[in-house]
């Protein structure tokens, strides 16, 4: 569907509803549309923005294994990205709210993004929309589209956490980026993923082990229920010389939980980090980033 007037001209994008990964999470989406809307002023400036609406449910009954977030239902996520682009998408927070709250009623979704302007309009096959939602997140929410001009870091990826029997962060994806403008340099990072758990009795020996105050002799009988706390992870910006230029703390606070009769998740959690941070002009730029996975205790 096209629509056009003098200045405006609304087309319908394309959307991709990860419906598997949002039924282990309890969410069901209803209906959903998005559209490309173009504002022109002149032959050569041009003003666009994405606009979303639609309904999403959330049932907490089938939302059967939970690895943290406290009372809040798992957050719903829009990720905006650009076809064939090789850097990750940006990501939205469509919904949080807490579990109790949301299943209640239907879940009104209106979202309009951050306006971007152009000499030629981006046609809607180059933007890729896709809705989600993963077990642990920690992003910056924002509902814009990355632009097109930027850098890109290599990133290397070390392991460096003590329990790894019991709780391994495996990354399945990792992108680092810079954007520039007259001010000052910005990079981005995204890394996502899974994590993998071993035997109930290799989590009692972490769970022993950074409750140092127990009985370390004591049994699953014993302490059940628990949990276990997922790593966390250190993102370093380091320049060609291999001088750090900027360090950053990304803590996911989730964990895997062990139950009342020592019974495990049946699957493993998704995890997504992506975080942008500001590097004070006229720094050297980082040549490369290195993301430590660490112990949650060490941060």
């Amino acid at each position: 569907m096209v629509v056009e007037d003098q200045f405006r001209t609304v087309q319908r994008l394309e959307l991709d509803v990860d419906a598997l990964s949002l039924s282990h999470l309890g969410w069901r989406i209803d209906e959903v549309e998005a559209c490309l809307v173009t504002t022109t002023y002149t032959e050569w400036e041009h003003h666009q923005e994405i606009e979303l609406a639609g309904i999403a449910r959330f049932t907490g009954e089938d939302w059967s294994d939970r690895f943290g977030g406290g009372d809040y239902a798992p957050a719903l996520l829009l990720a905006v990205g650009r076809t064939d682009a090789p850097v990750a998408p940006l990501y939205k927070r469509l919904v949080m709210e807490a579990a109790t709250k949301v299943s209640e009623q239907p879940q009104q979704l209106f979202e309009r993004s951050s306006s971007w302007e152009c000499e030629s309009p981006l046609p809607p096959e180059e933007i890729t929309l896709r809705i989600t939602a993963v077990d642990v997140e920690e992003i910056e929410s924002e509902f814009d589209l990355a632009p097109e001009k930027h850098s890109v870091l290599p990133v290397e990826v070390i392991d460096q956490s003590t329990q790894t029997g019991a709780v391994r962060l495996t990354v399945t994806t990792s992108s680092a980026h810079l954007l520039h403008d007259p001010y000052d340099t910005r990079l981005r990072v995204h890394l996502a993923g899974s994590a993998v758990f071993g035997a109930r009795e290799q989590l009692l020996a972490a769970h022993l082990t950074v409750h140092d105050w127990r009985d370390q002799d004591a049994t699953l009988e014993d302490q059940c229920p628990f949990d276990v706390s997922l790593p966390g992870l250190v993102v370093e910006a380091v320049g060609e010389e291999g001088t750090l230029l900027r360090e950053m703390e990304i803590s996911l606070y989730g964990s895997i939980p062990v139950g009342e009769a020592g019974e495990l998740p049946a699957r493993q959690p998704r995890w997504l980090a992506d975080a942008g941070y500001d590097l004070p002009y006229p720094a050297r730029p980082p040549a490369r980033v290195i993301v430590r996975i660490v112990d949650a205790d060490d941060l």
